[in-house]
């Protein structure tokens, strides 16, 4: 395992940090606290933003074709201009089901999002789903029985999606058909073992995938063929997300948790709920974009 000189650079005790995003127009690493309920923001010029206190549990934040967030909470999916803390509900998701949220999400090359719903209760059931937004509005179920989806991002091409169902304690691939979203060609990259699970993920310019292994203390990235390239050691054991900011996107940030963790583990684990960076080897990628349509906007809010 590589050792990784990564720092805390926002220590805003999430009890779950979960979704970092690079926000380009605005020089800003969006990242969420689950149970916390709170969108927070860290500008690596001046340092972490106000919070904006949101009215259900988040899951996911993208980025919108017209520059602004779209959040995934427990009511579905919401449109946000963070300077006026403007909210617009454009997508009601499992509206029949209070006992779910939404966890885990990224567009695609051709501005489609896709996302995962899970139990909010912690009872383990595997009653959520995997969903595609199409760039029209429309709302497809692609994948039932899910427990705690996670892992969901796009290769460089737009032509592969990845995935991970955690407790599976695996990572896997589809073939993803451009024109239609279809998936297709499920292949295992690559399988965790004891404690371990697959978190969330983010892929780089050269095609690598990164996956925050929870219960594992690391990073790991792997190459398309399912490799295991390199491990990043980080100094929590429960990291949720990566993602790669900064001007350069060379930054690699990953974000944490203090869920789960006791009085003696949280004494050990300073970092743990923080959002942590380090820089590296290689550069990420823009992040894509999920298409948004002026009638999206003037849905009610």
């Amino acid at each position: 395992m590589n050792e990784a000189n990564f720092v805390v650079v926002h220590d805003a005790m999430a009890l779950t940090g979960e979704a970092p995003v690079w926000d380009a127009r605005r020089s800003v690493l969006w990242w969420i606290d689950i149970q916390g309920q709170r969108l927070l923001g860290y500008r690596p010029a001046s340092g972490p933003l106000a919070p904006i206190p949101l009215p259900a549990m988040p899951g996911l934040i993208a980025i919108s074709s017209e520059g602004n967030l779209i959040l995934g909470l427990e009511s579905g999916l919401w449109h946000l201009v963070p300077e006026r803390r403007e909210f617009t509900r454009i997508s009601d998701i499992e509206a029949d089901t209070p006992n779910n949220r939404l966890n885990d999400g990224k567009p695609d090359a051709d501005g489609r999002l896709w996302f995962g719903s899970m139990d909010k209760m912690g009872l383990g059931g595997a009653v959520g789903a995997l969903y595609r937004r199409d760039t029209d509005g429309r709302v497809a179920r692609v994948l039932p029985d899910i427990t705690v989806p996670n892992a969901i991002a796009v290769s460089p091409g737009g032509e592969t999606l990845y995935f991970a169902n955690s407790p599976d304690q695996e990572l896997v691939a589809f073939d993803l058909e451009r024109k239609s979203g279809e998936l297709s060609n499920r292949r295992v990259l690559a399988r965790f073992a004891g404690e371990e699970k697959p978190d969330g993920a983010c892929i780089d310019s050269e095609g690598g995938i990164w996956v925050a292994v929870i219960g594992g203390a690391r990073v790991d990235r792997y190459l398309p063929d399912g490799t295991l390239d390199q491990s990043l050691a980080v100094p929590v054991s429960r990291p949720t997300m990566p993602a790669f900011g900064g001007d350069d996107l060379r930054t690699l940030f990953v974000t944490s948790q203090r869920r789960f963790l006791d009085a003696g583990q949280l004494a050990e684990e300073p970092a743990a709920g923080s959002l942590i960076a380090t820089r590296v080897f290689v550069a990420g990628l823009p992040a894509f974009e999920m298409a948004i349509t002026p009638s999206d906007l003037s849905k009610g809010r």
